[in-house]
């Protein structure tokens, strides 16, 4: 029988220093960050600024270098998963991301010698187990947390070290299915960016010389922002900002509102239509957009969301979706935008502004017909990749319940 110990007694840990703000240098050795840590078990250290010199790290935070092969997660900005369980992030670190220093909210582990697995802890730091426990241990409200404290109170199920390793090596192998799946997807979706620029430019610059429109000259009817009724789990569906952003709105995530009649049909959803975040906390997420066709039963959206609903005799909707979805075109959008004391957003009277470059609607249709055959092959990815997340999380409870 595999007995429960504690975290602590099996593993090492250590939390960042709390670097200060007036600390930070613009060059010396890398701090590492929460925004570092990707959800796909990465290290990207482009999303970093912050550095101390190498004369205060060797004086003060030697002790917290962190070495090849250690695993580091966030302790600070977790989130909750479909099952309001708190999820983190979690990576390790390879020798070219060296030298690197833990920063605060960040905590790298080690294992200890014949005891201990790190490749093993790392696929049960995403076990029901210990996201159960540590759900119950975190704190904060708006920024959710946890720390070294916390971790000493959990208790992990720690089966031989040889069957740990076998463990992490079935678990390995099945995420790395995973992960070629969805990589294959996102250089479908760097290809259909490309494709968008190298066929009409940046759409900013318009170097191809395209004629200039304002988009109220291109919108089958004006924006409009959605309903402020609030979603109480009865009525139809209704899109919010946490739906968007990919090409599909993720419809199993929506609310649902009882609205009359008359309201939804201002408010509901039609062929072709853009759905964007109009109101939003973050800047850089302020316009992100998803492409709505079509749905099994009628759909509105909420008052933080607006639609867009293109001519089609004049710009075909999906080449719009493709232009918005662009990170030039990101920017015609949050240019246009303002800014509150809560949260960035857009209005009606500047989503009509735009300034959009626009090529002719047989050159559109060229895009349109090469976008829908990448499209195609894209659907096909995310049902396999489905399939294999499937797979994964059972392979995942198994590991953890003893049966695998």
């Amino acid at each position: 029988m595999i007995k429960q110990v504690s975290l602590s007694e099996v593993y090492w840990f250590q939390e960042g220093p709390g670097v200060r703000n007036w600390q930070f240098k613009d060059s010396g050795i890398k701090l590492l960050n929460v925004a570092n840590i990707t959800k796909q078990g990465k290290i990207d250290l482009d999303k970093t600024d912050r550095h101390l010199a190498k004369e205060e790290v060797d004086s003060k935070y030697a002790h917290f270098l962190i070495d090849e092969g250690d695993l580091v997660i966030a302790s600070s900005g977790i989130t909750n998963d479909d099952d309001n369980l708190l999820r983190t992030k979690i990576a390790f670190i390879e020798k070219h991301h060296l030298p690197l220093c833990l920063n605060t909210s960040t905590i790298r582990f080690k294992s200890k010698e014949g005891v201990s697995d790190l490749r093993f802890l790392k696929h049960w730091l995403n076990s029901l187990e210990f996201r159960q426990q540590i759900t119950k241990e975190v704190t904060g409200i708006a920024q959710k947390n946890f720390g070294p404290s916390h971790l000493k109170k959990i208790k992990i199920s720690l089966p031989p070290l040889a069957e740990q390793r076998r463990i992490a090596s079935i678990l390995d192998q099945a995420d790395e299915l995973r992960q070629k799946r969805q990589q294959a997807i996102e250089k479908l979706d760097q290809l259909l960016q490309a494709t968008f620029i190298d066929m009409f430019g940046d759409p900013v610059s318009n170097p191809k010389g395209w004629e200039i429109f304002k988009s109220k000259a291109l919108f089958q009817d004006p924006p409009r922002i959605g309903t402020t009724t609030p979603a109480n789990g009865e009525g139809i569906p209704v899109v919010r900002v946490g739906e968007l952003g990919q090409f599909y709105i993720d419809f199993e995530k929506c609310g649902r509102v009882q609205i009359s009649e008359s309201d939804f049909k201002k408010y509901e959803l039609k062929n072709g239509d853009l759905v964007l975040a109009r109101a939003i906390g973050s800047k850089n997420q302020l316009g992100k957009c998803s492409y709505f066709s079509e749905y099994f039963e009628p759909v509105c959206i909420d008052s933080h969301v607006m639609r867009l609903r293109p001519d089609s005799e004049k710009m075909h909707p999906l080449w719009f979706y493709f232009l918005l979805s662009s990170d030039q075109g990101k920017k015609i959008l949050q240019s246009k935008g303002g800014a509150t004391a809560v949260q960035f957003n857009i209005n009606s009277a500047q989503a009509n502004d735009l300034d959009i470059a626009l090529p002719p609607l047989s050159e559109q249709a060229k895009f349109v017909e090469i976008a829908n055959k990448i499209l195609k092959n894209k659907d096909s990815h995310i049902k396999s990749l489905e399939k294999n997340n499937l797979l994964f999380s059972s392979l995942q409870n198994q590991a953890f319940n003893g049966t695998l």
